[in-house]
């Protein structure tokens, strides 16, 4: 080999080991793909995240207080409760008791006589010998001061509306021996039976008797209401006067033999008392409806009208004197 070879040999292999001792150079780095980010577990910090609100027990519902308004059970109840009481009321013939039976009966039996008028009446007008007086708004205030609920009582008033009033009140309490005087104080006059005119016996308190407290509440209150409205009785003259503009519906609660024999008042509908719960049908559907109730005497004209008011209607009232107050005022009567 010349020697110009042999230099351009050993140059070539100097390129090549200054090539090999060359640092091999850094790449630039690639910044990693950034990870998707996953919503990290709340950490508290200064200002707390809020609490979530603590899961609630479920809340019971109110058991429903009674209103002024009966609600429809309690309406139902009621009905069941007069319709009870109205047919064996008919199979005693209504409790009353004329002024010689009550004359004859008080020789012997002495009955406890409650008399429900105002205090006044008694001094204006006398009363019954030995009669107890506590009128009427106040009578479940003091049912201390009336006999055991087995023990015979009458009622009586001036005319017989309220003593019948007096007398379904303390019925409908459990009382089971109670009557009302026909005609009231008035009818015992006519009849001649002594009247007493010094002072009245006073009421001795004693134990008062246990007696259902929902009905006791619901009657007071209804006595209340009935002495503000005057006892909602009207007077022969004033139904007259009502007949001509108000057109009141008038229900003749005795029986159709009594009407075809006594005759009645012009467009009056006859449902018979014991049979009046299951005949409503047969009123006004409208219980704010002007009702008038009459039967012979106006006992158990008052005991229809409270009915009616228990059951919700709120407009009715009841003949004074019944029928025959109606023909001594001269009026017409017409047979059906």
């Amino acid at each position: 080999m010349s020697k110009r070879l042999f230099v351009l040999a050993l140059l070539t292999l100097a390129l090549i080991v200054t090539a090999c001792a060359q640092p091999t150079p850094t790449p630039t780095p690639v910044p990693p793909t950034k990870a998707p980010t996953v919503a990290p577990t709340a950490v508290p910090t200064a200002v707390p995240t809020k609490a979530p609100e603590p899961t609630k027990a479920p809340t019971a519902v109110p058991t429903a207080v009674p209103t002024a308004v009966p609600t429809k059970a309690a309406m139902m109840d009621m009905s069941a409760v007069l319709d009870k009481y109205l047919t064996a009321a008919a199979d005693q013939k209504w409790n009353g008791i004329a002024p010689a039976a009550l004359n004859d009966v008080m020789a012997t039996a002495k009955p406890f006589l409650l008399d429900v008028r105002e205090e006044q009446e008694l001094k204006d007008n006398g009363f019954v010998a030995g009669s107890v007086n506590i009128p009427l708004k106040n009578l479940l205030k003091n049912l201390d001061k009336l006999p055991a609920k087995d023990q015979p009582i009458v009622v009586l008033c001036a005319v017989g509306h309220r003593g019948g009033i007096g007398m379904v009140t303390l019925h409908l309490l459990g009382y089971t021996n109670v009557k009302s005087l026909s005609g009231g104080f008035n009818a015992w006059k006519a009849a001649n039976l002594p009247v007493a005119t010094v002072a009245s016996v006073a009421p001795t308190a004693g134990k008062a008797p246990d007696v259902d407290k929902v009905m006791l509440e619901t009657l007071d209150k209804y006595l209340t209401a009935q002495f503000e409205v005057k006892w909602n009785g009207i007077a022969a003259p004033a139904l007259k006067d009502a007949l001509a503009t108000a057109k009141p519906f008038l229900l003749d609660v005795r029986t159709p033999a009594e009407v075809a024999d006594q005759g009645m008042i012009e467009g009056s509908v006859t449902v018979p008392l014991n049979t009046l719960v299951k005949s409503l049908d047969k009123l006004p559907k409208d219980k704010t409806a002007p009702i008038v109730i009459y039967c012979a005497v106006g006992h158990r004209g008052a005991i229809g009208m409270m009915a009616l008011h228990l059951l919700g209607y709120t407009n009715v009232k009841s003949l004074l004197g019944g029928l025959p107050s109606w023909k001594a005022a001269n009026l017409p009567v017409v047979k059906p």
